[in-house]
């Protein structure tokens, strides 16, 4: 093709930007070719102004179709042809494809695109070297499908692409409304000609039902990621209060052990006394001595059962609180709570995805894009 073939100009009269595709199908702009015509601002350099001229669609003697198209008036520059981050190979490609589908050689799912339902075609122009406007090629009816929705678009990308982007950038015109296909190195011959003249588009209707898994897969991941964080705190925490309860034990058990000795102790040293009194109390009235013996019995069991159950509610009343303010500490990382009105809030699908709204919404429109969780 040649460096000078173009699609959209500017129609001066009007200062319309207009397609090719509109000269020649359009009831509105046929005839109009000797109306005075510029180039796109992105093809000019900064200030030049390049008269254009229309080019009709015609039939080469190989019989190949080419479709219409704007050129450089005699005389005039040369419009840019290497746009911004764009290779001659790329660009071949979007002109072979756009020929293509016009003349009818390349077919949609095995059938010729009936022009008649088309409002427009474009193909991309782009305004820096990150940016562009629309996709490579951009097929608009003039009604919404039954099948392709509002149109129809094909991406061609001749390098690496993450597949991550190429979902993203698939997805951004099914939301829009459009169904389409991505084309590769691999599809073209050495002509930038594509080797199939069949393009397999899917029904918009089923673009939106992937979106939809993806979207659901997603959240269904990242759900996941944040119980694998869940169950890692509850088993740190877990951790923490058996390691608090074993050195509470132990700590228990050592001061036990000590004060059995110093009683051991005192009562060594008591010993002698009892021995003195020994001899006196054998002396008591038997019945007088049992009786006071079943009296002493019942105190120090009663004694020895109290001091058991303050022992029993003080440990209870301490891990109960341990592990009250332990379940607070790990709400206080998992819950959300909304930033207007510091209500609790709940995760809810959006247009991107998914995000916190707040449980009173739509009353209160508090939300927040993503939950960070605290992992100190």
């Amino acid at each position: 093709m040649s460096d000078a073939k173009y699609i959209s100009v500017v129609h001066i009269p009007t200062d319309n930007i207009v397609t090719a595709f509109k000269f020649e199908n359009d009831a509105t702009w046929i005839g109009k070719e000797k109306d005075e015509l510029i180039a796109t601002a992105n093809y000019c350099e900064q200030g030049q102004r390049i008269k254009m001229i229309f080019v009709q669609k015609y039939e080469k003697k190989d019989g190949k179709i080419i479709a219409s198209y704007f050129r450089a008036s005699p005389g005039q520059p040369k419009p840019i042809t290497n746009l911004s981050g764009e290779s001659s190979d790329h660009r071949k490609a979007k002109q072979n494809i756009y020929d293509g589908i016009y003349s009818g050689e390349i077919k949609i799912n095995s059938e010729v695109l009936n022009k008649s339902i088309i409002d427009d075609i474009y193909i991309e122009y782009r305004q820096s070297k990150r940016g562009s406007i629309i996709p490579d090629i951009m097929i608009k009816f003039k009604e919404q499908h039954i099948k392709y929705g509002l149109g129809i678009f094909v991406e061609i990308q001749l390098s690496n692409q993450s597949e991550e982007k190429t979902i993203e950038r698939t997805y951004q015109r099914v939301i829009e409304g459009f169904s389409g296909c991505w084309l590769w190195e691999k599809d073209f011959d050495e002509s930038m000609n594509i080797i199939s003249n069949n393009l397999e588009i899917p029904s918009h209707r089923m673009m939106l039902i992937d979106l939809d898994r993806e979207v659901e897969n997603s959240f269904i991941y990242r759900i996941n990621s944040y119980g694998d964080i869940i169950d890692k705190k509850l088993i740190e925490f877990r951790r923490e209060i058996w390691n608090y309860f074993d050195s509470v034990y132990k700590s228990f058990q050592i001061e036990t052990r000590d004060f059995t000795k110093n009683e051991i102790n005192k009562l060594e040293i008591e010993n002698i006394k009892l021995k003195e009194l020994k001899k006196l109390a054998s002396e008591l009235d038997d019945v007088f001595y049992k009786t006071n013996a079943k009296n002493l019995t019942e105190d120090i069991n009663k004694s020895v059962s109290e001091g058991l159950i303050f022992l029993h509610e003080s440990i209870k009343e301490k891990t109960n609180e341990i592990i009250k303010n332990s379940l607070e500490q790990c709400r206080d990382k998992i819950n959300k709570m909304c930033p207007k009105c510091n209500k609790p809030m709940r995760i809810g699908k959006a247009m991107k995805g998914y995000m916190w709204y707040c449980s009173d919404f739509p009353k209160c429109d508090g939300k927040m894009e993503e939950v960070n969780f605290n992992e100190d």
